[in-house]
């Protein structure tokens, strides 16, 4: 976790403390509150996907490029999909130049992580001839402002740029690639929605969507991915601990929650409209 004492002083540390005691949230929210979403997509003429989501005042900018390169031996009929992270200086005076740090590694990981246990991406669909040719997806995020909880946002992007992927169908004839003038879309390629899902924890008081101040003050934080019917990653930082009975709390939760969201949300909205 951060160093508190550099960024945030210890009459508000126990201001946010004394309010989550009561139930209460410094911006207004109830503990189980998420701040709100704001998503456009397909923003980046030069990407084949694209995504800007807001929560609260963080805010994440995601782009989709693809290579096409060989599989892997051991999965010779399937493609790849991963994703990256990078914190720009300009979203924060905590991020600094330089090679990713443990925060961004973090996000991407567990972005990345719940994508994949979620089976959301359908790899074989990106297999362009077994063996020899298949895509290589590249989910680059870029924090633009960082107002707390990036894991949340980051996974709401990643997956509205992945619905509204657009990407050239390529065949192997006579043993060269050719285009064929048609596209890949998100709904062809896309299988499961995975939410994640983050709770901060100061003391024994877990509580959902830490906002930045909560997040400096957290002993940690757990996230917390669902499809419609069942948890695909968790991921907890921090020194704070979870009983077993908050776990089952908390998967619980998070299965009704990510539900909510999927409606609320509708991501299946901003699919690409090429064919």
């Amino acid at each position: 976790m951060m160093d508190v004492k550099r960024v945030i002083s210890k009459i508000e540390k126990n201001y946010i403390i004394n309010n989550l005691r009561k139930q209460e949230r410094i911006d207004g929210r109830g503990l189980w509150d998420y701040r709100k979403f704001k998503i456009q997509s397909d923003i980046i003429s030069s990407a084949e996907g694209s995504a800007d989501v807001s929560l609260g005042e963080t805010r994440i900018i995601t782009g989709l490029k693809y290579e096409v390169g060989e599989p892997f031996p051991d999965l010779p009929n399937e493609g790849v999909c991963t994703v990256m992270a990078e914190l720009l200086p300009l979203a924060s005076p905590l991020f600094e130049r330089g090679p990713p740090d443990e925060q961004s590694i973090e996000l991407a990981r567990v972005v990345d992580r719940g994508i994949r246990h979620a089976d959301c991406v359908q790899t074989k669909k990106l297999c362009i001839k077994e063996n020899e040719a298949v895509y290589i997806l590249f989910v680059d995020m870029y924090v633009i402002n960082y107002d707390g909880n990036l894991i949340d946002a980051g996974g709401i992007s990643a997956l509205t740029t992945l619905i509204s992927a657009h990407i050239p169908e390529g065949k192997i004839e006579n043993g060269n690639l050719e285009w064929t003038g048609k596209y890949f879309t998100g709904e062809s390629i896309v299988n499961e929605l995975p939410i994640v899902i983050t709770y901060g924890k100061i003391g024994d008081i877990v509580f959902l969507d830490p906002n930045l101040p909560e997040e400096l003050v957290c002993d940690g934080r757990i996230s917390i991915s669902v499809t419609e019917d069942k948890i695909t990653s968790i991921q907890k930082s921090g020194a704070a601990t979870f009983s077993i009975d908050e776990l089952k709390m908390l998967g619980d939760k998070s299965l009704e929650i990510g539900k909510k969201l999927r409606k609320d949300l509708n991501l299946w909205q901003y699919k690409a409209k090429y064919k």
